[in-house]
């Protein structure tokens, strides 16, 4: 099954896109992050931030798979720490609509194990996300990610406090589900189901 979206460096093709979906409050409103308005001028800083290497992120433009590979989305691995070799999921949005079945989201989720276990060599993944955010709560469960811990009230969004909810994978947890077959993506949509019920 071919995948539905790909990945690549961030050109400067995406500021409109990124223009225009960094001021939408609505797609900003259970991201651990503050919402503020984003000037022309910022939307263009902010894509040439992500471009190229860095020591501690790195952005990936996500896109259609296709031989246009228009922007949909965005997401970036933070706080890469070679020393202790572990990497936070950060950002990951898709805001295209068209995309938001949840599958962009489970392969972009693959396509980070992959990049920070098999490429980078780290030894744990983690992220952080609000509790009550249905799609980051889920994929989490859904990829064999374990909770950490919950911080009470530790995040003021919307007018009200938040919990947030760590979770991690380690590397052996990641290549054993690998070998196992459980990141295929017809038995992770079957897991899903099972979540949703659950």
């Amino acid at each position: 099954m071919e995948n539905t979206v790909t990945f690549r460096e961030f050109e400067e093709r995406d500021i409109d896109f990124i223009y225009r979906w960094k001021n939408d409050e609505k797609l900003s409103n259970m991201i651990v992050a503050e919402f503020k308005p984003f000037s022309y001028e910022d939307a263009k800083k902010w894509v040439y931030g992500c471009m190229g290497e860095h020591d501690t992120y790195k952005f990936w433009a996500i896109c259609t798979n296709d031989s246009e590979r228009r922007i949909i989305g965005w997401v970036a691995l933070s706080n890469i720490d070679r020393a202790n070799q572990s990497a936070e999921t950060h950002s990951i949005v898709i805001a295209d609509p068209d995309y938001n079945d949840g599958i962009a989201w489970i392969e972009t989720e693959f396509y980070l194990l992959k990049y920070a276990f098999e490429e980078l060599k780290l030894n744990r993944l983690y992220g952080v996300s609000l509790m009550g955010h249905k799609m980051s709560n889920t994929i989490g469960e859904l990829l064999y990610f374990k909770t950490e811990g919950i911080l009470r009230q530790a995040y003021y969004k919307n007018g009200r406090f938040y919990d947030l909810q760590y979770i991690g994978i380690l590397k052996d947890e990641y290549f054993a589900h690998k070998d196992a077959g459980d990141y295929e993506i017809m038995k992770v949509i079957r897991r899903l189901r099972k979540i949703r019920k659950g």
